[in-house]
């Protein structure tokens, strides 16, 4: 069984130089959580020149991420994130708005289709399925900004709920290097189409049709264990 990540928001400011968060356990939330007004709060009159964030994190609320993420998208400082363990779904969206990602070796960056609960009747969860469609509009777009495929290719991705490796990440452009190694060479362009054809392959087979579906499942269970966060 996979174990929730317990909450952590800490933060280590130097009016000097260099501000420190770390951003483990759940993107917002009703109680412990990541959220905007926490991170806000915790740079309010820094006056240094870098930013870095730690994140370690299955995901949570799409638009509280998307927050954070323009936030950091908009200071003046150089942000970088580091991916302690894992960014998915929000959390990777929060990483999109530091100025460089870097990842160890064994981390991972997972990205998908927004998706929630929902009941009601027909005319309801229609307009429940019209307000994904925007919202996925408004994650393709945060991606695509750094991503060296075309919006075709990132909803492939996007569909099949991919765990991407450091390697990967870097290459597809959504993580700039590997964390502890030198700064990398510039990534060819046979390189990241190979990657790119090695993961539409992938996801392009029969066996893998209903992956979609088995990895909403089980997130659903991991958000359901963090509900109390």
């Amino acid at each position: 069984m996979t174990k929730q990540i317990p909450f952590k928001f800490e933060a280590s400011v130097s009016n000097d130089d260099k501000a420190v968060l770390y951003l483990h356990g759940t993107v917002g939330g009703y109680w412990e959580g990541i959220n905007f007004k926490d991170v806000r709060n915790a740079l309010a009159g820094f006056q240094g020149n870098e930013i870095e964030v730690h994140i370690n994190s299955y995901g949570g609320d799409m638009f509280e991420g998307i927050a954070i993420k323009n936030f950091f998208s908009q200071r003046k400082e150089t942000v970088t994130v580091i991916i302690d363990g894992l960014a998915a779904s929000a959390a990777s969206i929060i990483a999109m708005g530091a100025d460089k990602i870097l990842m160890p070796k064994d981390t991972q960056l997972m990205i998908h289709n927004p998706w929630t609960f929902a009941y009601g009747n027909a005319k309801e969860l229609r307009k429940v399925a019209d307000d994904l469609d925007k919202a996925q509009v408004s994650v393709e777009e945060t991606y695509l900004k750094r991503f060296k495929g075309d919006r075709e290719e990132l909803k492939a991705l996007l569909d099949e709920e991919t765990f991407l490796t450091a390697d990967e990440a870097v290459t597809l452009g959504l993580a700039d290097g590997i964390y502890g190694e030198d700064e990398p060479e510039e990534v060819s362009n046979d390189a990241e189409t190979n990657v790119l054809d090695s993961l539409m392959a992938k996801y392009g087979t029969d066996e893998h049709e209903d992956k979609g579906k088995r990895n909403i499942e089980r997130f659903a269970f991991l958000f359901t264990q963090n509900k109390g966060e």
